[in-house]
């Protein structure tokens, strides 16, 4: 019996882009600071994304009152448009809270950074989890 090597036919590589560090993306088109396009947004205000130690961080400044609410910094895995590329576009991270978990996903399109983040909570406080989509410019 063959082994399933790809599911689609977009899953099989064109050009040769294997190395011998397959994670090693460009995430260049990501890193900034990217502000909320939506000043009312009781979400997140702020994404701030920075390459350290060749990782993709990214740190999240919450829409908070009185003063915006800092949720720390992650590292985030870096995705290419395809499998032939080296160019990291898009990016998924999870932010747990101990009460409830944020996983983001993102990617760049037309110069927009586009976050889809999916809440889900863990505190039995009867909150139904819910989904987000907002998007980010660069200043």
């Amino acid at each position: 019996m063959a082994v399933l090597q790809y599911s689609r036919a977009e899953d099989q590589a064109v050009i040769d882009v294997v190395s011998d560090t397959p994670d090693a993306l460009d995430p260049t088109s990501l890193l900034g600071t990217w502000m909320n396009t939506n000043g009312a947004s009781g979400g997140m205000a702020k994404v701030i994304l920075t390459l350290k130690d060749g990782a993709l961080t990214v740190r999240v400044i919450g829409a908070d009152e009185p003063e915006p609410h800092d949720w720390g910094e992650i590292t985030a895995a870096v995705y290419a448009k395809s499998v032939d590329s080296k160019d990291g576009m898009a990016f998924s991270a999870t932010y747990d809270f101990g009460f409830m978990a944020t996983h983001l996903q993102a990617n760049v399109k037309q110069g927009v950074l586009v976050i889809a983040s999916f809440t889900r909570f863990k505190d039995d406080s009867g909150r139904a989890n819910y989904f987000v989509r907002e998007f980010f410019y660069q200043p």
